[in-house]
């Protein structure tokens, strides 16, 4: 019995963190020294408090009323602009109804962006616009969403300009101490994987086994996650190459 592999680069900050929180709760359940990890599990823990307070940092150098106001604004818009596509469902001319049909399809892929971290709006803003702006122009013309999608645009740049105005040189510093941290964890998250590996390789895995299996679950769940995220973005880009019958 081994431990599955994962891909710890591909995890998000906030992902990655939880990850280690996780390891790290199993391991103390099981108990570095029992598994005989206890030497690499030291070093693993400074890393592991050094990431949590990075991400503390930067949250906290992120985060502040006006940006929190600059948010809400675009969040309304962007619900406004959703609750005027599903009006448009019931539009009592056919080619409004199927207009928005369509555009649903595009707001439907990208999900409610209020509930995604603030960077990850902003670029969710930025590609929705993108993709009405573009080939669904038409249709959101057809729609009436325009006078949504100017404000839209407008409010997330602005909120994008706060974030960058606000994002100090000491937060852009921890930043980069973040992905340095990340890097050297995940050295040492491999050194104990190998280590543990090697002990069942040389001793069985009687002594591991409820541990490895312990983790493997941890592990799928976030295998899972990066995949599902995969397999979403490479939907968009199939359906952004495909031309719908309506629209040939």
């Amino acid at each position: 019995m081994k431990t599955e592999k994962i891909d710890l680069p591909k995890l998000r900050n906030d992902e990655h963190f939880q990850f280690n929180t996780e390891f790290r709760d199993a391991i103390l359940r099981f108990g570095a020294d029992t598994l005989k990890i206890g030497v690499q599990f030291e070093p693993w823990l400074l890393l592991y408090a050094q990431e949590d307070e990075s991400l503390k940092k930067i949250m906290k150098s992120a985060i502040t009323a006006e940006i929190q106001e600059a948010d809400q604004r675009r969040d309304q818009l962007f619900g406004g602009m959703v609750d005027a596509s599903k009006a448009a469902l019931r539009h009592f001319r056919p080619e409004v109804q199927q207009a928005a049909r369509r555009i649903k399809i595009v707001l439907d892929t990208y999900g409610n962006l209020a509930r995604k971290p603030l960077n990850e709006q902003t670029s969710g803003v930025y590609n929705i616009l993108q993709d009405l702006n573009g080939r669904y122009a038409a249709d959101a013309s057809t729609t009436g969403l325009k006078e949504w999608m100017d404000e839209l645009q407008a409010a997330n740049e602005a909120f994008d300009r706060l974030m960058k105005d606000r994002y100090e040189e000491s937060a852009l510093k921890t930043d980069l101490v973040l992905k340095q941290v990340r890097q050297q964890a995940d050295e040492q998250y491999r050194l104990i994987i190998e280590r543990i590996n090697a002990l069942v390789t040389v001793e069985g895995d009687a002594n591991y086994a409820e541990f490895i299996r312990y983790l493997n679950i941890i592990i799928a769940k976030y295998t899972t996650i990066v995949a599902q995220r995969a397999g979403k973005a490479a939907g968009r880009k199939k359906r952004d190459g495909e031309q719908s019958p309506a629209e040939e």
